[in-house]
Formats: structure tokens, sequence, C-alpha cells
């Protein structure tokens, strides 16, 4: 027997999903005869993994450049920009090749060497490494939606166990609010009900500090306005600012949609991470769900107070009767 090689590096513990990124970007890059290797995503997940790479952000700032114009050729570039290596040695030359082969996914890998450039040759070999890593994003993305999925139907169910509850409105509406914050990632939760004179009322929000605004006026914001006419809106209109925490980048209001028309709004913010159509459909269904609970609580204070007048009238008719 011939040994064709030196020892292998012992084997790694995986603990994460970050240690699995690590470990196939490093399989990858030894095959391509690369220094680091990174992976940047925007479908059907935005991802972004990397191998032998100190600050990931630096690279990603340059490769965002690149992105749009190599996916848009469907061919490799050669870009030049200075990239501390994890192991400390200083990057030069960088090849942004895009994924090509596999539908549906819409990315690039950013290839990364020290003291030397990329070929021809090379941009073929990173088609092919290209490949296996559009599947991993495939199959990660997959995970990522059955996560999500379990995750909103914990949500959702105790959302019913709560609103269906027999304590307060008020107290149900806070603990709902806080439900769909923590659990569903995000970092403002706001309901607004419609009042008489069609002013919008805050009545819950996450986090729970003492707001600018309680009470809204939805001539004055768009956002407000749009959603109260039965339109979800998404967007970062710099004039929420005066009802929302300013720290917010991406917001979400879904009208609170009922047999009667629209009664509030709920309101969903993030500070940096993106929504996607997924949270749209998902603070549709939430707002849909606010929605009936508070129908059914005016409903059953509307049908105690129709006893109550019964009541009267029967004590009433009894009274008169005994004073005859």
């Amino acid at each position: 027997m011939r040994l064709l090689g030196s020892a292998v590096d012992p084997a790694r513990t995986i603990a994460s999903e970050h240690d699995e990124w690590d470990v196939r970007l490093a399989a990858l890059a030894a095959i391509g005869g690369y220094d680091a290797l990174a992976v940047v995503t925007s479908k059907p997940a935005r991802l972004t993994h990397s191998h032998n790479i100190s600050d990931p952000r630096t690279l990603y700032g340059a490769v965002a450049d690149a992105f749009e114009e190599v996916t848009r050729r469907g061919s490799a570039a050669q870009l030049r920009g200075p990239t501390v290596l994890a192991d400390g040695r200083l990057c030069s030359e960088i090849m942004v090749a895009p994924f090509t082969a596999v539908e549906g996914v819409e990315g690039v890998l950013a290839a990364l060497r020290v003291g030397r450039g990329f070929s021809a040759t090379d941009a073929v070999t990173a088609s092919s490494v290209g490949t296996v890593l559009a599947l991993e994003v495939t199959r990660a993305a997959a995970a990522l939606q059955d996560t999500r999925t379990l995750r909103q139907s914990l949500a959702l169910y105790e959302l019913a166990r709560i609103g269906l509850g027999h304590q307060e409105l008020g107290e149900r509406l806070l603990v709902m609010v806080e439900v769909v914050a923590r659990s569903l990632g995000h970092d403002v939760a706001q309901l607004w009900l419609l009042r008489g004179g069609g002013s919008l009322r805050l009545r819950a929000a996450h986090p729970r500090e003492s707001l600018v605004l309680e009470i809204a006026r939805p001539r004055d914001h768009a956002g407000l306005a749009r959603a109260l006419d039965g339109e979800v809106f998404q967007g970062a209109d710099p004039s929420l600012r005066s009802w929302i925490r300013r720290t917010t980048r991406e917001l979400i209001i879904a009208p609170l949609r009922g047999g009667e028309g629209v009664s509030g709004l709920l309101a969903l913010g993030r500070f940096s991470e993106r929504y996607v159509d997924d949270d749209l459909k998902m603070a549709t269904q939430c707002a849909d769900f606010f929605a009936e609970i508070v129908a059914a609580d005016a409903l059953a204070r509307r049908s105690h107070a129709s006893a109550v007048r019964e009541d009267t009238q029967l004590d009433n008719a009894d009274d008169g009767l005994t004073g005859s």
C-alpha cells in the first residue's frame, strides 16, 4: 500500500450552522485553490457565509457592487480590493461568480487568493463550485422555511389561546402584541384601534415604553391612511417617525378587517432585518385575528348592555305591577 498524502486535519466538532458552512466552504476552497471563500444570496433566502475572512462585512460591501452586474451577465468577474484574511494575510484578488445552475437561486460566490489572480479556467471551476453551493442554499432555505412555519404555527396557537381567554380585553391585547413581537422577530409591534371621530388610539405596544404619540390622525400619515383603506402597507416612510421608534427601518401596517370594515391597525417594525413576502402574509393573518377578538369583545359588550336594559325594563314593569 502506498500512501497518497500526509495526515489529514483532525475532525471538527459541528455545533452550529456557522460551523457547517465554514467546513463546507473550506472544502470547496481547497478544491478551487482559493485562500478564502464566501457566499452571498438574495433568493430563495438571504444568506451570507464565509471562510477564512477576518471581517466579512468588508468583503460583502465590495461584492454588493458586483452582485447585480455578474448576475445580469451570468459570468464571473475579477475585482481588486484589500481584504484581510482570518489567518492574517492580506488579499487583493477577488473573483465573483454568479449562481446560474439551479433555478430559483440568486447569489454569488466570492473567491479570494493571496498573491495570484484568476483565469478563465478558474471561472469554469467556480461555476461547478457554485452549483454545489446553490444546492446547499436551496437546502438551507428549505430548512429556514420549515423553522419559520413552525414558529408561525406556534405563534398563531398562542394568539388563539390568549385571545379567547377571559381576561379584560386590554390585558389580552397587551399579551398578544408581545407574542407577535417576540415570536415572529419584530423589534416594534403596535396595535391601534379606530375611535369614533376617525382618529387612532394606541391600545398595546412592544416595547412598553412611553411614546410621544398615543393618538394619531390618519390623514397626517400616508401609511396609516392607506392601511385604513384596507391595504397592507410596507415601507420606511420618514413621516411615520412621530409615532414609531426612529430606529425602525422596515415597517408593515396591516388593517384589522372585519364584517363592518376596518377597526384598527397592526404596525410591525424591524431595526435592520428586511421583511419578505412571508412576513406580509403573516402580518395580515395576525391583524385579521386581532380584528376578530376586538369584534367579539364589542359584540359581547353590546349583548351584555342589551341584557342589562331588558332586566331593568322587567324590574320596572314588576315594580309597576306591585305598586298597582
